[in-house]
């Protein structure tokens, strides 16, 4: 089974987070992407919408191959046994580590230079993305959640392998995933439709005016 493209996958992944309308949830994106499904949850839950900021530490290799990432605020998170398969070098990781952090600043300074980012201490927080390869940022991204004092945390994921599910169900109050997958070779072979998403389109969904709760069809 393969998603239409991503609002097809945050139509379906609301579906199932209608419990949450009315506890006064916030939803998160995590990247672009994910904030285009995270957009159609909040529709659905009447929540407002932000984006969480991180970037992968990128390494010459397969696809969806990382070694660790970065959050706002300066955390890192590195991925050990990626960093041992690969035989990096401390050396060679501070120097990505340093390539990630320039783009995640540069990207702090696109998206928080108009939007303040959301208040969540003591909130509910729908975490949600286009999937979960490796399940680092993510892991990246419930760190700096817990950092700000999020109440409960729910992960919402279209697709991601089961392993990175039940590593990240340790960390989070909740996991809500379309499709579990024994293995997964990248994210957007699970989709029809899968282009980037546009620094401008992004800002476009975090800039519109907040929408009372709507249905989703069954």
């Amino acid at each position: 089974m393969r998603f239409r493209d991503r609002r097809e996958a945050g139509e379906r992944l609301a579906l199932l987070l209608r419990p949450l309308r009315g506890h006064e949830a916030v939803v998160l994106g995590l990247s672009a992407g994910g904030l285009v499904v995270g957009g159609e949850i909040a529709d659905v839950l009447g929540a407002p919408l932000d984006i969480l900021l991180t970037r992968r530490i990128e390494f010459a290799g397969p696809p969806e191959t990382s070694l660790g990432a970065v959050g706002e605020g300066g955390l890192l998170v590195s991925d050990h046994a990626a960093i041992k398969r690969f035989d990096v070098t401390p050396s060679e990781l501070t120097r990505l580590a340093g390539h990630a952090r320039a783009e995640l600043a540069r990207q702090v300074a696109v998206y928080r230079h108009t939007v303040a980012a959301a208040p969540i201490a003591g909130r509910t927080v729908v975490l949600a993305d286009d999937g979960a390869a490796t399940g680092t940022t993510a892991h990246t991204a419930i760190r700096v959640l817990r950092a700000r004092q999020a109440g409960r945390i729910v992960l919402a994921v279209p697709v991601a392998p089961r392993g990175v599910l039940d590593r990240l169900s340790r960390e989070v109050d909740q996991v809500v995933c379309l499709r579990p997958l024994s293995w997964m070779h990248a994210v957007g072979n699970s989709y029809r439709k899968f282009s980037a998403v546009a620094e401008t389109d992004a800002l476009e969904l975090l800039h519109r005016e907040p929408r009372l709760p709507t249905e989703v069809p069954r």
